[in-house]
């Protein structure tokens, strides 16, 4: 058996990196993986491939510039001579990027079979060019992976064969559970002074695709608050994405209340959310981290389906509420919730994902 995976985000690979051993494990004695972006953009030394046990792309397309559209058709010509050259037996399209969309594209008209894993998550914004690929991925698609029960139902509603939704579990969760012992042993809050359940954790990415309403220098000023009206350290990780804004824009005045961390690799992370005693961001696999760690959230976003009322977030604030958030932090901090595992969410979703696709590989062949 022989599977493509098609990952446009870094992000991307923390949903991957289950699926490809459970795929491993199952029977796929050939997987490829094809990355959108730049080489450069997975150094030094591929360190956070090699934490998540993923081997090197065998592609890198380099064509994560620029418009969406162009992205698109990019991906499109950089994708198809490879999907005709290898006749996979599967293409799996990860997440909600551009290059997702080509896959499902090129798999359509190459008649191979496309699975979407994190399929059915909306924004309810139709105009926006992630929601528009996460619509036309879903119907492109032939089995459609959802980590909650809503987003099943969201892809119901839209009128999707049963048949091909599968609520199968987060595969983040997958990777959340494997590594959390290892990333507890790193230490890194008594490395930075820290104590356990102190701390705030603020991190919003992915600062180029947010609607126009949202700004690096909004989220900054609200942690700046944070900071200030709870009296409790405030670490702001900044991956390439925010520091790239923060320079652009000339927001260095606004780092000196909070503690910067640059990059830090997927373990150095892990370990200061599930030791934190609140999260604040946009990114949905820092969100599921800390979930499955009891940690409690704040998520920056604007989903309408699927990531934050599915896993009963804390506070969900809009992308135009971020004024709203020492309110909000304050609030949590008083009166934690209780931890609460979504439905499946128990390291096994992977699992599922291969039994499906083998299943799925053996009724086509009869």
């Amino acid at each position: 058996m022989k599977v493509l995976h098609i990952v446009g985000s870094q992000s991307g690979f923390f949903r991957l990196s289950p699926v490809f051993r459970a795929l491993r494990s199952a029977g796929a004695d050939r997987q490829i993986i094809i990355y959108s972006g730049h080489r450069e953009e997975l150094v030094p030394e591929d360190s956070l491939l090699q934490e998540l046990e993923l081997p090197s792309p065998d592609h890198v397309l380099g064509v994560s510039t620029g418009s969406s559209a162009s992205q698109t058709g990019r991906s499109l010509i950089a994708l198809e001579p490879i999907v005709v050259r290898e006749s996979p037996d599967w293409i799996f399209a990860v997440g909600d990027a551009d290059v997702a969309l080509a896959a499902a594209l090129v798999g359509r008209k190459n008649r191979i079979p496309v699975a979407h894993l994190e399929a059915g998550l909306r924004a309810g914004n139709s105009g926006d060019a992630i929601d528009i690929n996460r619509l036309l991925t879903d119907r492109l698609s032939d089995a459609l992976f959802v980590a909650e029960a809503e987003t099943r139902e969201q892809l119901a509603r839209e009128g999707i064969d049963s048949a091909r939704i599968h609520f199968v579990g987060n595969t983040v969760a997958d990777a959340a559970l494997r590594l959390q012992a290892r990333a507890a042993e790193l230490d890194v809050p008594s490395s930075m002074d820290l104590e356990p359940g102190s701390y705030v954790v603020g991190l919003l990415t992915r600062v180029d695709t947010l609607p126009e309403k949202t700004s690096m220098e909004d989220f900054l000023a609200a942690l700046d608050a944070v900071a200030f009206e709870t009296g409790r350290p405030t670490v702001l990780i900044l991956d390439a994405s925010s520091a790239r804004s923060v320079k652009k824009q000339h927001l260095e005045g606004l780092l000196a209340p909070v503690m910067v961390i640059h990059a830090p690799s997927y373990l150095e992370l892990l370990g200061l959310v599930q030791s934190a005693g609140i999260v604040v961001t946009n990114a949905c696999e820092v969100l599921d981290s800390a979930t499955m760690a009891g940690v409690p959230t704040i998520a920056i976003c604007d989903f309408a389906v699927g990531r934050t009322s599915t896993q009963e977030r804390d506070r969900h604030l809009s992308a135009g509420e971020l004024v709203q958030l020492p309110e909000a932090v304050i609030r949590v901090l008083k009166e934690p919730p209780a931890p609460r595992i979504p439905d499946l969410w128990d390291g096994r979703a992977a699992q599922r994902i291969a039994e499906i696709t083998m299943a799925g590989l053996l009724a086509s062949v009869a």
